[in-house]
């Protein structure tokens, strides 16, 4: 059967006209319907997670439109999805999200079609990541993935590097979030595969303890009073392979044991995305 295609590319500066492929759709009038993105970070053109991640509702609409016509094959009195619907979005997404002209293809059905398509055309190689990551970027990443996952508002109540106080000690947070019902979590970076472990080590010393202040007394933040048992998160990239490696491991295990005494929850930064996510779903934001 001949259906039609359509690749959605993502359009950051439409001055340069440059374009990334991100999804393509497939159909057949009076018939199925496919789709399928991808939406990783991209070294193409300087693209970032961050870039990306202002696609992501459009995406979900569409994704969701989709979804309902394969899962109903809506019925006379609904909109159908056709061609002409497509169309009309293609003439409309004359901005950042922009769909190909049409192309036709042979294939058993839409699915098989996009399967066949997705690989050549839209599929990108993961990137390796450095293991020289700093906090600076895992810092930027939980906030990039509250603000576009999570729908916090950077200044409202999502707070970058907040000073927090605990009697006369000042120290610095990573991430401060409020969520619907004014609670506070703090959140902080942690990144195990630096050269100057004496540094790591001495940093994540001084900032247990402070906690273990917290913990005791409770603080303020920005005028604000802390409660001594609030949540406490640490986001960190696990110690690698390599030079000073009982060093480095040693140094992990002994912070393990300090957040585990000061109850605080510790994962790897990369599975923070889906807990912002589902964090959103529970806990929306005005």
């Amino acid at each position: 059967m001949t259906y039609q295609y359509w690749v959605i590319r993502y359009v950051p500066n439409l001055a340069r006209g440059e374009f990334l492929n991100i999804g393509i759709v497939c159909g057949h009038d009076g018939g199925d319907w496919a789709s399928r993105f991808e939406l990783n970070s991209s070294t193409v053109h300087g693209l970032t997670a961050r870039d990306l991640n202002e696609t992501r509702a459009w995406v979900s609409w569409f994704q969701r439109t989709i979804d309902a016509h394969l899962a109903v094959m809506m019925d006379d009195d609904g909109s159908p999805i056709n061609s002409g619907w497509i169309e009309h979005l293609r003439q409309r997404q004359a901005s950042s999200i922009q769909f190909s002209v049409p192309a036709p293809i042979e294939a058993t059905s839409a699915q098989a079609a996009v399967d066949l398509l997705y690989p050549h055309i839209v599929e990108r190689p993961i990137t390796r990541r450095s293991r020289s990551i700093t906090r600076k970027a895992i810092r930027g990443e939980l906030r990039d993935n509250l603000i576009y996952q999570a729908d916090y508002v950077l200044g409202q109540n999502l707070f970058v590097q907040p000073t927090v106080r605990v009697g006369r000690q000042r120290f610095v947070f990573d991430i401060a979030r409020t969520d619907r019902t004014a609670n506070t979590r703090l959140t902080q970076a942690w990144a195990f595969n630096v050269a100057t472990l004496d540094m790591l080590e001495r940093d994540i010393q001084s900032w247990n303890y402070l906690v273990t202040r917290l913990r005791q007394d409770g603080g303020r933040i920005a005028g604000t009073q802390l409660a001594s048992d609030l949540p406490i998160e640490v986001a960190f990239d696990q110690p690698a392979t390599g030079t000073n490696v009982e060093w480095r491991a040693d140094i992990f295990a002994a912070a393990q044991e300090a957040w585990e005494l000061n109850e605080v929850v510790a994962k790897p930064f990369t599975e923070f995305a889906e807990e912002f996510l589902n964090e959103s779903l529970v806990a929306p934001h005005a």
